[in-house]
């Protein structure tokens, strides 16, 4: 897909969603609560690792601090370079960079 596409016109996050207006006239909606499970930082991928218990595994898992006071309320978020942005969540976080690809390729699984 031609780069310039891939582009953002326009971003708004509201209290439920992020919603992106790409150049080509496009828009993709996600759901805020979806984006802070799947937050792409190391911090939390190796927390997502360390939570999904081994398949034999009789152990309980316990969630971590930062698992506990994780929230989905966005207070705003910054553009990181031109292929991506860091959502700044109401609990201090903001390590995670989502590139624009990666909402582009949610579109397309989404629509197959």
């Amino acid at each position: 897909m031609n780069q310039k596409k891939n582009r953002p016109t326009r971003i708004d996050i509201d209290a439920a969603e992020l919603v992106i207006i790409w150049k080509d006239g496009s828009e993709s909606r996600s759901n805020l609560v979806d984006l802070r499970k799947n937050c792409p930082c190391a911090t939390c991928r190796e927390l997502r690792q360390q939570e999904e218990p081994a398949a034999d595994s009789l152990e309980l898992n316990l969630l971590s601090d930062t698992a506990i006071t994780a929230t989905a309320q966005a207070q705003s978020f910054d553009y990181v370079g031109r292929y991506g942005i860091r959502i700044n969540w109401a609990d201090g976080h903001n390590y995670g960079i989502y590139t624009f690809a990666s909402f582009r390729q949610e579109d397309e699984e989404g629509t197959e």
